[in-house]
């Protein structure tokens, strides 16, 4: 008899242990359990980019000459845009990959419980501030702004849409100074508008997070899918 009722008890033992084991998996009880973060297939952005052409004589002879033998303002406009448009393309990423891996929101490639869509839809404005002459210099400064909107959407995995939101660039102030310096007859060139351009789209990938970080949080992402 004793030996049948300590028989019971190893029994009844692996059973709890084996009760306790689900309930932690499971998230019952209080004893561990942690919700799963939704998996998330992100898009590559997309991205329209409209950037300025030459204000003046002086810069649209540098230009051209940038451009090469048998190139063009076009085709050089086009590589401009190429290249702004990979930078914000990977300024962004780089962000949101960060953020949402502290997030713990697992990202795959395809099939995810959730897709998340952008749009980039942006205007480079160039506001000229002075032109003036300085020794053996023909000088242009002023700044470089963004307007534009960005947009998102999270889908289900049968492309319902779950959240939508439209941001308005212009309202981020971003602003960045440029200068053109010009020897004449063609000899040095000083010329930062190319770097207060990236400037601003890095700053820009950075603002976008800041401002849509609170819908993408782990939290309201399971959430949406729960809802």
């Amino acid at each position: 008899m004793i030996r049948f009722a300590r028989r019971r008890l190893a029994m009844a033992g692996l059973l709890l242990v084996s009760t306790i084991h689900t309930a932690q998996a499971q998230g019952f009880l209080g004893l561990g359990g942690e919700d799963t973060n939704p998996s998330l297939s992100l898009a590559p952005p997309s991205i329209a980019l409209n950037i300025p052409m030459p204000v003046n004589s002086t810069n649209l002879t540098l230009l051209l000459a940038q451009a090469g033998e048998g190139g063009s303002l076009t085709s050089l406009k086009e590589a401009k845009v190429r290249r702004y448009s990979e930078h914000l393309r990977v300024s962004f990423g780089s962000e949101l990959r960060q953020f949402l891996l502290d997030e713990e929101v697992p990202l795959v490639d395809d099939r995810g419980q959730l897709d998340l869509l952008t749009d980039f839809d942006l205007t480079v404005v160039k506001q000229l501030g002075d032109m003036r002459s300085e020794g053996n210099f023909d000088l242009e400064r002023g700044n470089i702004e963004i307007t534009g909107r960005f947009s998102y959407r999270i889908a289900d995995r049968g492309g319902r849409s779950l959240q939508e939101e439209t941001l308005d660039i212009h309202r981020l102030k971003l602003r960045e100074p440029y200068q053109v310096r010009v020897q004449r007859g063609g000899g040095q060139v000083e010329d930062t508008t190319d770097q207060a351009i990236l400037k601003l789209l890095s700053a820009l990938a950075s603002k976008v997070i800041t401002r849509i970080d609170g819908d993408i949080e782990a939290d309201e992402l399971r959430d949406l899918v729960e809802g």
